[in-house]
């Protein structure tokens, strides 16, 4: 595992290319399971606005959508039903390191479970960013600076048609882009094309910590890096995505800059710039997908 995406895909990428499941790279796999297409913004633009998503079910449809069968858990650290939880999903990762296949879990960030030892009853995980494979007690599970405690199996594969992967993938970006998430309050947080509202209102109130944005910034530049990859990916058999490939390209320049710049009035102008580009971009795939976006009538996320 190497932290690039900042994100669940890592930790993904390191399993299913470990295991053989792919040999895409990390951008094409950002881009296949959707999840570089996720834009969500706490209004206080707070650390955990990358993650802000059901994890048990955009996780699951993540690996679905690659013909992935997966499980997962998730639950909070403070249930009194915990301890047996912890229980279940160290056998669960353990069960799924016999078979060959690390797990990823949450340690305030996702990470992959490697290895362990009963003996001293220990896991071993990489986390992206460490050239050692860190240990953590079967006790520790769980316990973490979030309240939250997450764990996916990745369990089987079945062969698609990667054409039909492709296209799905862009159909949900316009879903991402258009939709709140429903787990989400939106008075909080804010989901796609509205995401670049709350950032933009957020700078100009200087109702936000300036450290903590700078994170969240950083990852959704390592996002769209990604998807700008994969649409140039996408050009070299379908030319006809040229155009959502150029404006994505610009996006990742715009994101680019944004990391680097250092005054509010500065990230302004390149947030309401790579707004208007990011909408250009989507406007370019609805228009290349409206025949099968328009046969799915109000629920374009149906597959």
């Amino acid at each position: 595992m190497t932290n690039e995406s900042e994100s669940y895909i890592d930790a993904m990428h390191g399993i299913l290319s470990h295991k053989g499941w792919t040999d895409r790279s990390k951008p094409v796999l950002s881009g296949m399971t959707v999840s570089g297409f996720r834009f969500t913004v706490n209004r206080r633009l707070t650390a955990e606005s990358p993650t802000a998503y059901n994890w048990i079910a955009e996780n699951f449809l993540a690996a679905d959508f690659l013909g992935i069968t997966s499980s997962q858990q998730a639950g909070y650290q403070f249930d009194a039903t915990f301890p047996l939880y912890r229980k279940q999903a160290v056998s669960d990762i353990k069960k799924s390191i016999d078979r060959g296949i690390g797990a990823v879990f949450w340690k305030d960030k996702f990470v992959i479970a490697a290895g362990y030892d009963d003996n001293l009853e220990v896991l071993y995980y990489t986390d992206g960013l460490s050239d050692e494979y860190l240990r953590l007690c079967y006790t520790d599970f769980g316990t973490n600076v979030s309240p939250y405690w997450y764990y996916q199996i990745l369990e089987d594969k079945i062969e698609l048609d990667e054409l039909e992967i492709y296209k799905e993938s862009l159909i949900q970006a316009v879903y991402k882009w258009e939709q709140h998430d429903l787990m989400l309050p939106e008075a909080d947080y804010a989901c796609g094309r509205a995401a670049y509202d709350a950032i933009i209102q957020a700078l100009k109130t200087g109702d936000y910590d300036p450290e903590n944005a700078a994170g969240v910034f950083r990852c959704y530049a390592a996002a769209k890096r990604d998807i700008a990859l994969y649409t140039a990916f996408l050009q070299t058999f379908w030319p006809q995505i040229n155009i959502a490939a150029a404006h994505y390209g610009r996006l990742a320049q715009i994101f680019g800059h944004l990391v680097e710049s250092k005054t509010p009035s500065e990230q302004i102008d390149l947030f309401v710039e790579a707004q208007r580009t990011e909408t250009n971009a989507v406007q370019s795939i609805k228009a290349l997908m409206r025949e099968t976006i328009e046969n799915r009538f109000n629920d374009i996320s149906l597959r």
